[in-house]
């Protein structure tokens, strides 16, 4: 979730060049030579199987490379709530980086990441000592290949590789194949977290969710001016592919986690553009119409900037 380079024609197994068979049988043609001689093509078909036997391991350490599909991957999916340096956005998503490496030194850790990714997890956890409340969806649309890619990103980029436990080895698809028939859960991929540490994971102590009519009205202002071309009038008939505000997709993206995930992710990706240029006050404004359009009652407290104080506003409703 690789680019290939054809190799140089100068003597080393790895640096082969592309070659292919002509509807001459004897004749091995090389894109790079215009003669081979019989003794090197015996030496091309000696060094095939080592190439085939090594793909593998190059493979696998291609995932972590700069601009390959678990780097394009993660950005496409990841960066918004966990950021391009790992660290996530403090008060509503964790950090990869550091934490990554400690899960893996876990006994089931290395198990549990690919859960992570394919069924979610919901619950309050503590990462770099820090607590977060909230829901990751899973991404189990994405295929084996592409999630083992990401797992070898997030496992060896920032400052993760020198933290890995001794003998870590890549993610591979057949791993995250085996795990997806179980068809698991958020909640028990959290049950399995609880199982990694000895202390266990900080709940936030819970407080209400609440907002003010003046915000959704202040809230409604700064939509109707910076948002409503891409996600819609009515939240969900934008013309330019915004996803829905409202509905299912709402309820299913962000009804199990805390405000907190809510608008970090907010002002960390919107509007496209220039995320994050907004004041706090008008991203709290922008949260609270969308929470009235889903059916939240407002009530005497203004909704919070604070991450921290957003960390224990559960977004859950009975």
């Amino acid at each position: 979730m690789y680019n290939s380079r054809r190799g140089r024609c100068n003597g080393s197994a790895l640096s082969l060049p592309l070659c292919h068979f002509s509807t001459r049988t004897s004749e091995l043609n090389c894109t790079r030579m215009h003669v081979m001689t019989s003794r090197k093509r015996v030496l091309a078909l000696a060094v095939i199987p080592a190439l085939i036997m090594a793909a593998g391991t190059i493979a696998a350490l291609a995932q972590t490379a700069p601009g390959k599909p678990g780097a394009q991957a993660y950005t496409s999916n990841c960066v918004a709530c966990h950021q391009e340096n790992g660290r996530g956005v403090p008060g509503a998503f964790p950090p990869l980086a550091a934490h990554v490496p400690d899960l893996l030194a876990q006994a089931g850790g290395r198990g549990y990441l690919i859960r992570v990714l394919l069924f979610g997890v919901e619950g309050a956890i503590t990462a770099n000592g820090a607590n977060f409340s909230g829901a990751m969806p899973g991404w189990n649309a994405l295929d084996d290949n592409v999630i083992a890619a990401v797992l070898n990103h997030i496992t060896t980029s920032w400052d993760n590789p020198p933290r890995l436990p001794a003998g870590f080895k890549p993610f591979e698809a057949g791993e995250v194949a085996a795990v997806r028939v179980e068809r698991s859960a958020p909640a028990a991929v959290y049950a399995l977290r609880q199982k990694l540490f000895t202390s266990p994971q900080v709940a936030v102590a819970a407080t209400p969710l609440s907002f003010t009519e003046a915000q959704v009205t202040q809230g409604r202002a700064a939509y109707q001016q910076n948002c409503m071309d891409c996600h819609g009038s009515s939240l969900d008939n934008g013309e330019f592919g915004g996803a829905p505000l409202k509905g299912a997709y709402f309820r299913n993206k962000w009804g199990n986690g805390s405000l907190a995930s809510l608008y970090g992710f907010t002002k960390a990706k919107m509007p496209p553009d220039r995320p994050g240029t907004f004041s706090d006050k008008v991203y709290a404004d922008l949260v609270a119409y969308i929470l009235q359009a889903n059916g939240y009652e407002p009530g005497g407290r203004e909704l919070p900037a604070d991450p921290a104080a957003q960390q224990s506003m559960s977004l859950k409703r009975d």
